[in-house]
């Protein structure tokens, strides 16, 4: 009798495991606009809708599931080789349905929320990035490297990327006063929900006008020079910038020379090199610190 109970116990285990609702548990993560994504099975065609999204793929070695990015897409080499489904002028829907993925990755705040909404109504899992805060990367990290199968790597990628985060953290003596120049002409920075307003906190700086209600506030001139910055960053492509405030003394960041430029890309793309710009930005402040 005990052997024909096991006999039974067994075959209930196997059919239990042939059973269709024991099927591989589906991956499940929320996204940064909080929105749920499902797949069946990891995702072995993506489509990357913005360059920081390129980046973090390759970072948790899911670059080979690339078949579609935009133009712009320069980092790694290998990412240069993959095919262009559009750029920041126009993204061409057909081209990325093409491409036959089953995954889309897209940029809340820079693709065009009716190619998301076709995208979403044709049944094409779409992921939404937008880091805000320094530890979204290594979360978005994460996300990714679940829905590509590549949990394991994406461990390794988003722990290193939070442990030279927390090495990079700095405290001055005294918190400069810190004005990011976006655009020149009108004269533009950044707001407090964007990452490099976070990444000049993280460094010990105050960044100012954090206080205004849009991302990309137009700064008047008299605005400046009542704020008094006392460290100017920008990460224009040449020092042109710089030679504009020229004869400007008037601003403590002038008179002392303390304007910095930064590598545009690893400070411009919220992805796993954007740790590369915030060491940029703290060794900036620090300089700025140290000078009589």
């Amino acid at each position: 009798m005990r052997r024909i109970c096991l006999f039974l116990a067994y075959l209930l285990t196997i059919a239990a495991l042939l059973s269709p609702s024991t099927a591989l548990a589906a991956l499940e993560v929320t996204d940064d606009a909080g929105n749920t994504v499902t797949l069946d099975a990891p995702a072995e065609r993506v489509v990357a809708l913005a360059p920081h999204i390129v980046e973090m793929l390759y970072a948790v070695e899911a670059g080979e599931r690339l078949v579609g990015v935009l133009q712009g897409s320069d980092y790694p080499e290998a990412a240069k080789q993959v095919s262009r489904v559009g750029s920041y002028r126009g993204i061409a829907l057909e081209a990325i349905m093409a491409r036959e993925p089953d995954l889309v990755v897209t940029w809340r705040s820079g693709t065009p929320r009716s190619v998301v909404e076709r995208l979403k109504a044709l049944d094409v899992p779409v992921y939404e990035s937008e880091p805000r805060r320094l530890d979204d990367v290594a979360d978005d990290l994460r996300d990714l490297g679940r829905l590509t199968g590549h949990s394991e790597a994406a461990g390794r990628a988003a722990g290193a990327f939070e442990s030279r985060l927390s090495a990079s953290r700095q405290t001055l003596r005294e918190t400069p006063r810190v004005f990011y120049q976006l655009g020149h002409n009108p004269l533009t920075t950044l707001g407090d929900g964007h990452i490099i307003t976070q990444a000049i906190r993280h460094c010990g700086g105050k960044p100012l006008f954090a206080d205004r209600s849009v991302l990309v506030p137009e700064i008047g001139r008299e605005a400046l020079i009542e704020a008094r910055p006392e460290v100017i960053l920008s990460a224009a492509p040449s020092d042109d910038w710089q030679r504009a405030w020229q004869g400007q003394d008037w601003l403590p960041a002038v008179r002392d020379g303390h304007l910095y430029t930064l590598d545009p890309d690893p400070i411009s793309r919220p992805g796993p090199r954007l740790v590369e710009g915030i060491e940029q930005v703290c060794q900036a402040l620090e300089r700025a610190s140290q000078s009589p």
